[in-house]
């Protein structure tokens, strides 16, 4: 259809191709028809364009109105002039959004649901849904196409409850995002978020409230309490009376002698507290390192157990190194007999766990205690930077010409604003943050309340009983088939993944080559004859490319021939065959069916 065409059975005489193109006609939902035409080969059209008349072109050539849709593009299933979105709507389809591993919404695409519907010659008899296509991202994509023909309850429910973990999923790390921005925003400032959780909390706001401290002195003060205070102070240096210096020098050499005396403690202070935190960071390198020498001795115990389960002897050799510093050990200590009990390798695994789990604790206690010793350095720092402006502020003002206002007073005042505006633009996106989190925690609190809402029994009783009747359809066709790797008493559908089990183990896992292809006879009619019955999302089509694979017996063809003709009553079952004819005409003997017999090639050059 490309590029050069064989048309002659005879005499293999080619032809090149000038232009290609597939034309078909179909019935919707709705009893409406459409012509569909896609180019394969054409001068000026691209493939991937389909030309929708809205008649029966074929079958009663007339003038219908036609537009042209895309396919093979993005979009191509959700837009308006996507092929694939007008088909969906034109079979009476409307496919389910579902979450993606990624945790990305995608749809189900209809090529992922076709592989229950038509079956390509190929490579489409490699097993149930061989030709599945994963493109899209959708977990458990052969599952979710089955749920969504046989319209189950439990593949709505599931692609509830997953779009629910998606969502919350969303607004965990919106949570996290937002506390993470605010500690970075605080960072550095001397200001601690106390009892802030980083993990989305649904029950909001708490008991004990979170807040904003400061660290003063040997204690902690709420930023609330700290903005009154220096509000106090400055509206008292505000209604106070500017001094004068040769008024206010006594005063102010006091206040000079009284702040150096205040920056020294506070340089004092900051040195005890920078010793600490060079401790702390040490101890916490510390504790790193461990962690990571206990994961790997865990990784090794658990090979071992893995490996003792398996039946191996081999479990002497262990370590060559001490178990507490890591240092290789002498060959004389290493094989040395001892008469006390040593735990077994199980007992081991548990026991380095709990040591993980120590450890990690103390790792997280020391993480935080070192954030919050950081935080109070830099109010000191900030403090001390504070007192130095005082200080020199308070060594111009006794210098000043006498009659000045006092500097001091004034700088105090500017300091005094500065920082009480930096405080309450810090505050004012603490009481934004607590608004952004009311409103995830509500919003998280609504999720969970509809994850709970959701049925606990996986599978309603409908769905029970369409799967029932499948798997009833499916054992007797097989027996019908002559289906001979084993007896059909334990074959059944499972309830977990929906494909034919025997014991729990994959059917088509075990048997011989000709038995997987009555399987899949069985399943995909049994699909069709389930939605006879009941109401799914089947179309009444199935389509199989040369049905009969691996030799399969006459008698067996016969069978599923006497099957697809009984249920092709109000639905449509097409076969692809390269049967004999004569062969063929026999077994479809007695049988209603509709025989095109094509004769040379199917694909023949266009004459007019």
């Amino acid at each position: 259809m490309r590029d050069r065409l064989i048309y002659d059975a005879d005499t293999k005489q080619e032809t090149p191709v000038l232009s290609s193109w597939v034309s078909v006609e179909i019935e919707g939902d709705n009893h409406k028809i459409a012509t569909i035409t896609r180019w394969v080969k054409h001068e000026e059209i691209n493939s991937n364009l389909v030309r929708v008349i809205e008649g029966p072109a074929l079958s009663s050539p007339g003038n219908y109105r036609s537009y042209d849709l895309y396919v093979g593009r993005a979009g191509a299933a959700a837009n308006p002039r996507g092929f694939h979105h007008w088909l969906a709507r034109f079979i009476g389809w409307e496919l389910p959004t579902l979450p993606g591993a990624d945790g990305r919404l995608s749809q189900l695409y209809m090529e992922q649901v076709f592989p229950l519907l038509f079956v390509e010659q190929r490579r489409g008899w490699g097993g149930i849904q061989a030709q599945m296509p994963y493109f899209t991202g959708v977990t458990d994509v052969r599952r979710r196409s089955f749920e969504f023909l046989l319209d189950l309850d439990v593949g709505k429910i599931e692609a509830e409850r997953l779009r629910l973990r998606a969502q919350e999923k969303e607004l965990q790390d919106e949570w996290r995002t937002i506390v993470r921005a605010f500690r970075e925003l605080v960072r550095g400032s001397g200001l601690v978020p106390v009892r802030l959780p980083d993990a989305l909390t649904v029950t909001w706001p708490p008991e004990d409230p979170p807040f904003l401290a400061e660290g003063s002195e040997s204690k902690w003060i709420s930023i609330s309490d700290l903005l009154l205070q220096l509000e106090i102070e400055h509206r008292d240096l505000a209604d106070a009376i500017v001094p004068r210096v040769n008024v206010a020098e006594p005063e102010t050499e006091e206040r000079l002698s009284a702040s150096l005396r205040d920056l020294e403690d506070l340089r004092e202070t900051s040195g005890y507290l920078r010793d600490d935190i060079l401790r702390d960071r040490n101890e916490l390198h510390s504790l790193q390192r461990r962690l990571d020498a206990l994961r790997e001795d865990l990784r090794q115990h658990q090979d071992i157990v893995t490996l003792q389960r398996l039946g191996s002897a081999d479990i002497d050799r262990l370590h060559g190194d001490c178990p507490v510093c890591h240092q290789q050990l002498p060959a004389s200590l290493i094989g040395a007999p001892s008469p006390v009990h040593t735990l077994s390798p199980e007992d081991t695994v548990n026991y380095i766990k709990q040591q993980v789990e120590l450890f990690e604790a103390m790792a997280g206690d020391t993480e935080r205690t070192l954030s919050a010793k950081e935080e109070r350095w830099a109010a000191l720092r900030s403090r001390t930077s504070e007192l130095n402006s005082l200080i020199r502020a308070l060594r111009t003002t006794l210098n000043a010409p006498t009659g000045t206002p006092s500097i001091e007073l004034i700088t105090r005042q500017v300091q005094l604003r500065e920082r009480i505006d930096r405080l309450r633009s810090i505050n004012e996106r603490f009481l934004e943050l607590m608004g952004n989190l009311h409103r995830v925690a509500v919003e998280g609190r609504l999720v969970r309340s509809a994850l709970k809402e959701l049925p606990a029994d996986r599978l309603s009783a409908e769905d029970r009983g369409k799967l029932n009747r499948l798997e009833a359809s499916f054992v007797q066709q097989l027996h019908g088939y002559d289906f001979g790797s084993f007896s059909d008493e334990r074959l059944r559908i499972s309830d977990a993944d929906y494909l034919p089990r025997r014991d729990d183990f994959d059917l088509q896992a075990d048997i011989s080559a000709s038995d997987s292809i009555r399987v899949i006879w069985a399943y995909l009619l049994g699909l069709l004859e389930v939605s006879k019955q009941v109401d799914t999302n089947h179309i009444g089509l199935l389509v199989l490319d040369e049905p009969r694979q691996q030799s399969a017996k006459q008698l067996s063809f016969r069978a599923l021939l006497e099957r697809a003709s009984a249920d092709a009553k109000d639905c449509q079952v097409v076969f692809a065959t390269s049967e004999d004819l004569e062969s063929l005409k026999r077994m479809l003997t007695g049988l209603p069916h509709t025989l095109n017999a094509i004769e040379d090639y199917v694909l023949k050059p266009v004459t007019e």
